[in-house]
């Protein structure tokens, strides 16, 4: 018997369906915790990507910006590799995996609610603990250039009109969950991770946007200084970004993945379901009718 690394169209989905059941059904503790770690974890991620990015300001300088973006792009992924791989809870990644659930009537669209909900205010909660104590206070973007270079960063997001960053938000996340969607597709560790790895390095590369990266690189550069008042960063950059994220996991991966290989496949099981069973019934009224009583005595 011949194994592949990788599962077909139709038993990814159902992973996909069956682990938003999954992820709908343990406890709310677990899921406030594992929350608050996936927002832990993408910030070592994002961690990295300021520090590379500001100690290689020169590259830009003599290869120009494209290969700056790349270097730095490059290195983000290690938060969501770690992320999947120990089973934390992204708020990015449910808005896809609990439509597909949902739509596929493993959970309810109150289950949705409350994962979205719990996921995004507890990827804040990790994202605030960890650039606060392991970041700001342990000093380690202080001095420049990391300093400035977050700061910039943190104020050129600001400054983006809100149809880019919604825009931005959609593309983002589109490739944030066919990440997830090659990670679940793949059945070996390297094979998950290369699958992780190429959509988003290409995501940060070409200057898509993450709302729960954001909650990490741009309020870092509010806390070292950068000009970007709270509300304006609520306002024009976190749920513009927010909502893109929804349409671009939810919308063109969760949606559209459902349509293609589980709405069909849901509608002709049960039309199969009920034609064997109305035949069921037809033939044990059929052997009732054909019974012979008149030799009973």
């Amino acid at each position: 018997m011949i194994t592949t690394d990788v599962r077909g169209f139709h038993d990814t989905i159902e992973l996909v369906s069956n682990t938003g059941m999954q992820k709908s059904q343990q406890r709310i503790d677990h899921m406030i915790v594992k929350s608050f770690l996936a927002g832990v974890l993408l910030s070592f991620g994002g961690l990295f990507l300021l520090t590379v990015g500001a100690g290689s300001t020169t590259l830009r300088q003599n290869l120009g910006p494209s290969i700056h973006k790349m270097i730095q792009a490059a290195v983000f992924p290690i938060g969501l590799v770690l992320v999947v791989m120990t089973g934390a809870d992204l708020f990015t990644g449910n808005t896809m995996i609990l439509i597909v659930s949902t739509l596929h009537r493993k959970t309810t669209w109150l289950n949705l609610i409350v994962s979205w909900t719990v996921s995004f205010f507890g990827n804040f909660a990790g994202c605030l603990f960890f650039q606060c104590i392991l970041v700001y206070y342990a000093g380690l973007l202080s001095n420049d250039p990391y300093r400035s270079f977050s700061v910039q960063l943190a104020e050129v997001k600001g400054n983006i009109e809100w149809h880019q960053l919604f825009l931005r938000g959609i593309g983002g996340n589109w490739l944030v969950c066919l990440a997830l969607w090659l990670a679940t597709s793949a059945r070996e560790l390297h094979s998950k991770i290369i699958g992780i790895f190429l959509p988003i390095w290409l995501f940060v590369a070409v200057g898509y946007e993450h709302s729960i990266a954001n909650m990490f690189t741009v309020q870092m550069g509010m806390m070292l200084g950068a000009d970007l008042s709270i509300r304006k960063y609520i306002l024009h950059v976190l749920i513009p970004v927010t909502l893109g994220n929804i349409i671009g996991g939810g919308f063109f991966v969760g949606f559209t993945y459902w349509y293609l290989y589980l709405a069909k496949t849901s509608n002709t099981s049960t039309k199969t379901t009920a034609r064997f069973s109305t035949k069921g019934v037809y033939q044990v009224a059929k052997q009732h009718d054909n019974l012979d009583l008149s030799h009973q005595p």
